[in-house]
């Protein structure tokens, strides 16, 4: 029962940073377009699958840091009882993606195209991929409340309880 319930968290949790982490990508892809059909086809085609590979990697990073959240039943208790902490974690990250894209943070580079070389302005990184990885990690160890997860198992169990009873009895 219990890992059945880890289980439906753990999808839960993956979909929501991944969907959150795609529209964050695509967001960047768009503001980089330049327009022209090989933009286009780049933006429509390659781009998607480009930003969710990069995604999964990010989740499978972030799965792997937050491990002992997972393993250890006295830090995963700590962890939810103190549920702020990954609502903080995100709202964070996604305010330092925001700020990498803030003019005043946006940074020039030189770069050939079509043998001309153009200046053009990227994001800081510093600030995008601190944001993007805390964003993830943060969502992908959101947890229900430690109140609401024991109260669920106690249900279930309460509920499984009665059904395996009523099957005795009507034998």
């Amino acid at each position: 029962m219990r890992i059945a319930l880890n289980l439906v968290i753990l999808a839960l949790q993956g979909i929501i940073a991944f969907i959150t982490l795609m529209a964050i990508y695509m967001i960047f892809v768009l503001l980089d377009y330049e327009g022209g059909i090989d933009s286009f086809i780049g933006t429509t085609l390659f781009q998607p699958i480009i930003g969710g590979l990069i995604t999964i990697v990010t989740i499978g990073t972030c799965l792997l840091i937050g491990l002992p959240i997972r393993i250890s039943k006295r830090i995963n208790t700590w962890w939810t009882k103190r549920l702020w902490i990954s609502i903080l974690g995100a709202l964070l990250g996604l305010s330092l993606i925001i700020l990498s894209l803030l003019p005043s943070m946006l940074k020039t580079i030189d770069i050939t195209m079509e043998n001309e070389m153009i200046q053009k302005q990227i994001p800081n990184l510093g600030f995008g991929t601190t944001g993007w990885f805390l964003t993830c990690f943060s969502l992908l160890h959101l947890f229900p409340p430690y109140r609401f997860r024991i109260w669920t198992e106690e249900m279930v169990s309460k509920y499984k309880g009665g059904s395996e009873n009523n099957r005795q009895h009507s034998v």
